[in-house]
């Protein structure tokens, strides 16, 4: 629990942090960011954070005085290519999966109660969003590629990734290199990653509750 910034008394917080480790790859050093490390951090704070993924003001628990500071943190241990999906894949699972304790406020006193005590409440979940990522290559004859692999991504020149929901709400679309894409392209991806954010959808609601089926509290 923290106390809340001034400009928003109401809403709790969010960080997001993420860190690539040498085991990953030896393109990586210790104790130093490198360059997608921060483009993956920038681009899950768009995705799962400004996107109201989460309700903020859900972890507010006294006003101007006390709320939750939810952080998340991913370790990165092996570099397989496109990292950033695999990044908001398993960031947005852990919010779904987690479980704050459950408070109660009498007056300006706040008691935190024990998971022995009550049971412990997850997020408020506003909606879900998932990032897919697409490769182009320089020879236009060959179509763009989902999920690249590490080779795919250093053959590419250049990479698409967007950011929806299930319901086909868009959240962010980034482009990175220099390979130029006409309009009917970009709507082609948009509706393939479309489909692909429906099954990671149900396949992550299934596998969690599947999880918490398998958890039996006596």
């Amino acid at each position: 629990m923290v106390k809340p910034l001034p400009e928003r008394p109401f809403e709790g917080m969010i960080t997001i942090h993420s860190e690539i480790s040498p085991m990953a790859s030896s393109e990586y050093e210790p104790g130093r960011s490198s360059d997608e490390e921060v483009a993956i951090t920038r681009m899950l704070d768009k995705v799962l954070k400004r996107s109201d993924a989460i309700d903020k003001e859900s972890l507010c628990i006294l006003a101007g005085q006390r709320v939750w500071h939810i952080r998340l943190t991913l370790h990165f241990l092996s570099d397989a290519g496109n990292m950033l999906d695999c990044a908001c894949l398993a960031g947005m699972v852990a919010l779904k999966h987690f479980r704050r304790p459950d408070v109660e406020v009498i007056g300006d006193e706040v008691t935190v109660h024990e998971p022995t005590e009550r049971a412990p409440i997850p997020l408020a979940i506003h909606h879900t969003p998932f990032c897919l990522t697409f490769a182009f290559f320089p020879d236009t004859a060959i179509p763009p590629v989902i999920d690249p692999t590490q080779l795919e991504q250093r053959l590419s020149a250049g990479l698409l990734s967007v950011a929806l929901n299930a319901q086909r709400e868009l959240c962010v679309v980034q482009k990175l290199g220099g390979v130029p894409l006409d309009t009917d392209e970009v709507l082609n991806i948009v509706n393939i990653a479309v489909q692909k954010a429906k099954e990671l959808n149900i396949l992550v609601d299934t596998r969690l509750k599947e999880d918490w089926a398998s958890r039996k509290v006596e």
